[in-house]
């Protein structure tokens, strides 16, 4: 097993101002949004700039739809040129916004309010927004979304208490089907054409085909980050990472805390799971075969991993520092076959790279 910095497999590193809450790549773009407000977008390829924007802050999710870049921030939902960087418009909604998708010619958004008092959630709402920015309909929920797919044109919506379960969102409204066990949903993933998963408060995972649960899982511990690729893997809040019965149900003890996990470029060309897993003194990200669970790298970095995202061959992670890191399989693959001494030396170069990025004021 080798073991290097994230800097060291890494193809570039950017930054923004403040913790990376989201990363995304569409088409050429990758994009980023902090919760310091901060918005960027980069040739994919090269890890050019192409424009940067920055806001009041939260960013929070994001979405693309025709050469359009969608993100939530604070209360309000953004619509950006992604050619020129130039605001197309600007809607503010009622409490923070949190999860959007684009879907039938509309922008779905869904926003929370969190109530002191009781100190949870108290309200929620999910946004039909056109393609102009207007609001075309609103429907009101008790608690909070903490989940919005697509799954064949219509919206699964994951939700805590005490509307616990999910919903069907669509032209016509909210649906809440039988959730057989009414549990909070703390995560989801997946959809398309293919399913959604969902994970639960008490370590219950769903699977949804054709917006019915079609199986039911259950593990010890709450799910804290999920995904999905010809099955699912969760990773826990007792620091386990888990597969379903598709990847012969193994687990595997990681110990620390588990923020996100996604599935991406590997070292034989296939899909591995990626796990960072944070704990005293840095994160180590695993990766991890889905057939069977081994682990096949060490990743260590010293910042906190808080988003992730893979497009095939690339996978993305953002750091609680504002650093936006890019791995591509092929530099993986040929970085994981050079002597650990060379991939030292790159650690070295990367960081001279970085340093003098900050000096430009790039």
């Amino acid at each position: 097993m080798t073991a290097a910095s994230l800097e060291g497999f890494s193809s570039y590193v950017r930054e923004v101002d403040g913790e990376c809450l989201f990363v995304k790549v569409v088409d050429n773009f990758l994009f980023c949004g902090s919760r310091s407000g901060d918005v960027a977008c980069w040739d994919i390829c090269s890890g050019t700039e192409l424009w940067r924007l920055s806001f009041e802050g939260p960013c929070t999710d994001s979405d693309f739809d025709d050469g359009v870049f969608f993100f939530t921030e604070s209360e309000n939902v953004h619509a950006i040129q992604v050619d020129s960087g130039g605001l197309i418009w600007s809607t503010k909604l009622e409490g923070s916004s949190d999860f959007i998708v684009v879907s039938n010619d509309f922008v779905w958004v869904t926003s929370s309010v969190y109530n002191f008092e009781i100190q949870d959630y108290s309200e929620g709402s999910v946004w039909q927004i056109n393609l102009e920015g207007e609001v075309r309909n609103r429907w009101d929920v008790e608690g909070r979304a903490w989940s919005l797919l697509n799954q064949d044109g219509k919206l699964v919506l994951g939700l805590s208490r005490p509307n616990s379960g999910y919903a069907i969102v669509s032209d016509n409204g909210l649906e809440f089907p039988d959730m057989r066990q009414q549990e909070p949903v703390t995560v989801g993933n997946g959809g398309g054409s293919g399913p959604v998963v969902l994970g639960h408060g008490n370590g219950m995972v769903s699977k949804i085909v054709d917006h019915t649960i079609e199986s039911v899982s259950q593990f010890d511990s709450s799910v804290q980050a999920i995904d999905y690729f010809c099955g699912w893997v969760v990773g826990l809040d007792s620091g386990e990472v888990a597969s379903s019965i598709d990847y012969d149900s193994w687990s595997v003890k990681l110990g620390g805390m588990i923020d996100v996990l996604c599935f991406g470029p590997s070292l034989d060309s296939e899909r591995g799971v990626w796990v960072p897993s944070w704990r005293d003194g840095g994160t180590v990200i695993f990766l991890i075969n889905p057939n069977g669970g081994n682990v096949e790298l060490q990743i260590f970095h010293k910042s906190r991993i808080v988003s992730a995202f893979s497009d095939e061959e690339v996978i993305c992670f953002g750091d609680a520092d504002g650093c936006v890191f890019v791995i591509e399989g092929e530099v993986l693959r040929r970085r994981f076959a050079q002597p650990m001494e060379e991939v030292s030396d790159e650690d070295r170069r990367s960081e001279l790279r970085r340093k003098i990025r900050r000096l430009r004021g790039s």
